[in-house]
């Protein structure tokens, strides 16, 4: 096994050539999401094809990174990862579509392992010890050190023989199908527009009026700005307890330079002043809008609206009572507690009642009908009390 540093697009025709030849692929990917930097950006990444360990660096100038795409979208090769989930809506957000995943913490959690990292995995599995992570060094350093080399390539050498084992588990536990069903949602998902999420928290707004809110978020969309101009991470370029002290005192401002928590290169009078237009130009918004600094921003529930979440949490523990919670307990008995929580978990059971989810796995509506015909439980309640207006979750034979 050798590793090979790809630094040109030159070289990554050559290696992407070979790639499309493999039977599989091991990735990962690092990357930084506002820690070292603005945004949420592709630092390295790594692919392994049973031979060579490729670390592909997107962040060379003579790389194009999109170079490597079509290899990651290839839908006849398999590709081999673990808690995938940031990294595909990173690819995503970058306009790469990596189709026919294997993530293998979704299998583990359905072969019963408890969360765990890798490293862990592997030592407990494999009895490989992957030594110190590096996980939050910094990935835009180069050249790359030793340690972060030999972690980068850690986190794809072993993941065929883990898979190897996890396959041979599900096999022994006949749950093969549902560990290919998880993981073909994969090649459905598109996280390209939330990638990023958004950076305004509706859980901070029951510390302000409706004003003191108003004017938050222009802070907030102000400092978004500043920190994509200086690329650095938003926390590092004005920390939040200033944009929280200025947005219910705006008098605050007239002492923008001494201020701590606020990055040297802002504090002068040009970036002063034009804070202080966007917040003055907030307050007129807010007055144009109706705005009232003697209501709170985090409005009290309407009578409708308390009546609607009591209706919704009383549907969601007769649910779980009557439906999920013997069924689950079923399945601890013969595939243990993780298989259980990770099929039917909370979430999943008030994303029913909410109709935010509007499908169930086929596997799953398998499960459910076979236990469900065991214990004399109707599951027509998943149907009557799922407010999902798109039709029936599950067919019941009357």
């Amino acid at each position: 096994m050798s590793i090979h540093h790809v630094r040109s697009d030159d070289e990554l025709r050559v290696v992407t050539s070979r790639l499309n030849e493999a039977t599989q692929l091991a990735i990962d990917l690092e990357f930084d999401r506002n820690f070292h930097r603005y945004g949420f950006n592709l630092c390295l990444a790594q692919i392994f094809d049973g031979d060579t360990c490729y670390l592909i660096d997107p962040l060379s100038r003579n790389l194009d990174a999109s170079g490597l795409f079509p290899v990651l979208e290839n839908p006849e090769i398999p590709k081999i990862t673990f808690a995938f989930g940031e990294d595909l809506r990173l690819l995503h957000s970058l306009g790469c579509f990596p189709k026919t995943i294997y993530d293998i913490d979704i299998a583990t959690s359905l072969l019963n392992y408890p969360p765990t990292s890798l490293n862990n995995l592997l030592e407990e599995v494999l009895g490989v010890d992957t030594g110190k992570s590096s996980q939050r060094s910094n990935w835009f350093r180069r050249p790359l050190t030793e340690d972060q080399v030999r972690y980068a390539a850690q986190d794809v050498l072993h993941l065929f023989d883990l898979k190897k084992v996890v396959e041979e588990e599900a096999k022994e536990k006949e749950i093969t199908e549902w560990i290919e069903e998880e993981n073909g949602v994969w090649d459905q998902c598109d996280y390209s527009e939330s990638a990023n999420g958004s950076f305004i928290k509706d859980k901070d707004k029951k510390q302000f009026n409706e004003v003191e809110w108003h004017r938050y978020k222009a802070i907030l969309r102000f400092r978004e700005r500043e920190a994509e101009k200086l690329n650095r991470p938003a926390f590092q370029v004005i920390q939040k307890q200033v944009c929280t002290s200025l947005a219910s005192n705006t008098n605050l401002i007239s002492r923008w330079i001494s201020t701590r928590g606020i990055h040297r290169r802002l504090k002068n009078a040009n970036v002063q002043n034009k804070l202080h237009s966007a917040i003055k130009n907030a307050e007129k918004e807010a007055r144009e809008l109706g705005l009232d600094q003697s209501r709170p921003a985090q409005s009290p529930l309407t009578p409708e609206q308390a009546n609607l979440f009591r209706e919704r949490k009383n549907r969601i523990n007769k649910l779980k009572t009557e439906v999920f919670k013997p069924v689950k307990k079923r399945i601890e008995e013969e595939y243990g507690k993780e298989t259980a929580t990770f099929l039917f978990s909370n979430r999943f059971i008030s994303d029913i009642v909410t109709g935010e989810r509007s499908e169930m796995r086929d596997y799953k509506i398998r499960l459910l009908k076979e236990y469900a015909d065991e214990m004399k439980i109707d599951l027509n309640l998943i149907n009557e009390l799922s407010m999902n207006g798109n039709g029936p979750l599950i067919e019941v034979e009357k």
